[in-house]
């Protein structure tokens, strides 16, 4: 059986490689555990374990991708031992790279406790100075003997062991040799994915434990300077975010009298006290968070084609915000804003995407005592969503595609419906006796629109069933989007009928809003001066709990930012922030609310609405517009009529922007 996977000389020699390669980075590996022993915490045991086994197939990654030179050298028209040669001596510089890489991320690691990145690039500007740094700071003479010694063995090896393979006889008819080719190319790309799931291996995996210490064993130094290569260079100014402090830490609630205000440390913090009445109350939370559920696509919004008749119907026993915006397009993006109280700036790629933000403070983190979950019908690695979750959110309990008895039905996962059934099911299996978190996201009002044979007695409608032009003219592009929205609404109603049955409801705190919205494809009940902002931004909120909340209409500007520092007030803990979130129960904050948001996509323009103003402004060009929205018919630029207003607007819309990347990278989790 073993000739049939090393049935050739090339075959032998590329998996004595692999076999070395996986050898001296599982060593390394070994050594950076136990030389950082100290920093096991008690009771990480089974991390440990799991940050070993995904640091291997890290490891084999790298290790395929260090395979290719030598694949490429054999099979050039050169003599056997020309290829021996050439494959000695590269892969023993090879060797004596990444050990010196090793080695310099055991000493990145100790000095900042975080693996090797691509900022080290920066300490190439000034190579006298970083030397002089090392020398004073490591033994680097004991480091330069140990790659010398670890590139002389690696010699030693290749050629001894190696590469003599490629003289080794040949064994195996043509049908073995085939299937062995077919093997090897099979576990070479199955190597490189790193995965048996749909996503491939990411670099956000190794932040599924909250745990900083365990997180950083799981990564591989080399492919984490190349996975974070791109956003190596910060993109905030720290000089303008000075300038903006005053401003934005008044907006913001920073307290000026107390000692919390500090333009030079530009210190964000606010700290809030605990309620007592609401502490002993201990309410349950659910956060459902529904895929592109824009205002104008709703009946709130003002649809006549009844396409969310639950949600509607929910509004009329809850607390709706009609004036909720989210900071701007994209799942990813709503997600991380929702969790962190900060908007994702990034322009190019997501903050989930990010492993300089991936640590982020968050009020969810401060819900003591609470079991928290998290469910999706697909799976969490999407957007590298599960970082951002489980790295910030302490023993936080994720459900994902693999998780659930329902079958999946397209790209996004098992469907909305079986997705709120499931949890439902979660949530009355748990320990009663302890309150809970929970955030539910659904997906399935996505291309390509599936309706599953198993929605109950949801029944999709015909052309013959409801006027096709008529939906259009409220913004829905096909009778299949339409269709999926009436689903994602039926599934709602559905998670709202099971669970007003269950002993949990009542103390309960449910808030549903949606991601984002869509684009508005001249939908008549959508007025012209808000079509950039329906575009993307504006979004229904419910907070349905008839114990705590009196259901009615609230019209104050209410950002997706807010949601966190709400539902920490509301179950009245003690919590700290330095986010963009604002408590919308708080007084303190209903002098001035203002809602920020932001294109990422060309032109890139950031935003600002309050309750009478929209300001709208595109940073490069210094190009901008304001629109009294309050008169009944708005007009489309008004900044001449309202300089003032219009510069006030700008200052705190831009001092919000420059804020906001800096607080990306300067707001660690607190807990």
């Amino acid at each position: 059986m073993k000739n049939k996977f090393f049935n050739t000389p090339k075959l032998k020699f590329l998996y004595s490689l692999l076999a070395l390669e996986m050898i001296f980075f599982t060593l390394y590996r070994l050594l950076f555990l136990s030389y950082f022993y100290r920093e096991i915490t008690p009771g990480t045991a089974s991390l440990i374990g799991q940050a070993l086994g995904l640091g291997l197939r890290f490891d084999l990654r790298l290790s395929m991708i260090l395979l290719v030179p030598a694949i490429l050298i054999i099979n050039l028209p050169f003599k056997t031992t020309t290829k021996m040669l050439l494959n000695n001596i590269l892969y023993t510089l090879l060797f004596a790279v990444t050990t010196s890489l090793y080695i310099t991320d055991a000493g990145y690691f100790a000095y900042l406790k975080s693996r090797v990145n691509a900022t080290i690039i920066q300490f190439l500007k000034t190579p006298a100075i970083s030397f002089e740094m090392v020398r004073e700071s490591y033994p680097w003479p004991a480091f330069l003997l140990m790659i010398i010694f670890i590139t002389a063995a690696s010699f030693w090896i290749m050629k001894v062991w190696v590469t003599p393979k490629l003289e080794a006889w040949h064994s195996g008819n043509k049908k073995e040799k085939a299937f062995g080719l077919t093997f090897f190319i099979l576990f070479f790309s199955l190597g490189i994915y790193g995965s048996f799931k749909r996503y491939p291996l990411r670099w956000s995996e190794a932040f599924a434990s909250p745990n900083p210490f365990t997180s950083n064993l799981g990564l591989n130094p080399i492919l984490y300077i190349a996975d974070t290569y791109s956003f190596r260079k910060s993109d905030f100014e720290e000089e303008k975010v000075h300038q903006a402090y005053p401003l934005v830490s008044q907006f913001l609630g920073v307290d000026k009298e107390g000692n919390q205000y500090d333009e030079k440390k530009l210190n964000f913090l606010r700290s809030f006290t605990a309620n007592p009445e609401k502490l002993k109350q201990k309410p349950n939370v659910v956060v459902i968070i529904m895929e592109s559920m824009g205002y104008y696509k709703t009946g709130l919004g003002g649809s006549a084609v009844n396409p969310t008749p639950n949600l509607d119907k929910l509004a009329k026993e809850s607390l709706l915000f009609r004036k909720f915006y989210t900071p701007t397009v994209a799942t990813a993006r709503s997600v991380f804003a929702a969790v962190t109280s900060l908007p994702d700036i990034s322009k190019v790629e997501t903050g989930t995407r990010n492993p300089f933000v991936v640590n982020q403070h968050t009020n969810v983190g401060e819900l003591l005592g609470y079991d928290k979950y998290y469910f999706l019908g697909g799976s969490a690695n999407w957007g590298n969503i599960r970082g951002v979750l489980s790295y910030n959110i302490p023993e936080l309990h994720i459900y994902e595609e693999g998780s659930y008895k329902s079958p999946k039905v397209d790209v996004w996962g098992i469907s909305d419906l079986n997705l709120f059934k499931e949890a439902h099911e979660v949530l009355n299996q748990r320990d009663v006796n302890k309150p809970f978190f929970a955030l539910l996201q659904s997906s399935g009002f996505h291309r390509p629109y599936t309706i599953p044979s198993d929605s109950d007695d949801f029944k999709s409608l015909s052309s013959k069933e409801i006027n096709e032009n008529e939906i259009r003219d409220y913004g829905f592009e096909s009778l299949e989007e339409y269709n999926a929205m009436r689903l994602q609404d039926y599934s709602l109603g559905k998670f709202f009928e099971m669970a007003k049955k269950e002993k949990w409801y009542e103390n309960t705190i449910f808030l549903v809003f949606g991601d984002h919205s869509l684009p508005h494809n001249n939908a008549k009940n959508v007025q012209d001066w808000e079509r950039n902002l329906s575009n993307g931004f504006h979004v229904p909120l419910l907070i349905h709990s008839p114990k705590y909340i009196k259901p009615g209409e609230e019209l104050k500007i209410a950002s997706e930012m807010d949601v966190m520092p709400t539902i920490a007030g509301l179950t009245g803990i003690s919590y700290k922030t330095r986010s963009f979130g604002r408590d919308l129960f708080n007084p303190k904050f209903d002098t001035y609310r203002a809602a920020f948001s932001y294109n990422w996509y060309a032109p890139f323009h950031v935003t600002l609405i309050d309750k009478d103003f929209y300001f709208e402004y595109i940073p490069y060009n210094g190009q901008g517009r304001l629109v009294k929205h309050s008169d009944l018919q708005p007009k489309e630029d008004v900044k001449d009529q309202f300089p003032d207003k219009y510069k006030e607007m700008q200052m705190l819309t831009n001092g919000l922007y420059e804020s906001a990347k800096y607080l990306l990278h300067h707001n660690q989790h607190m807990y």
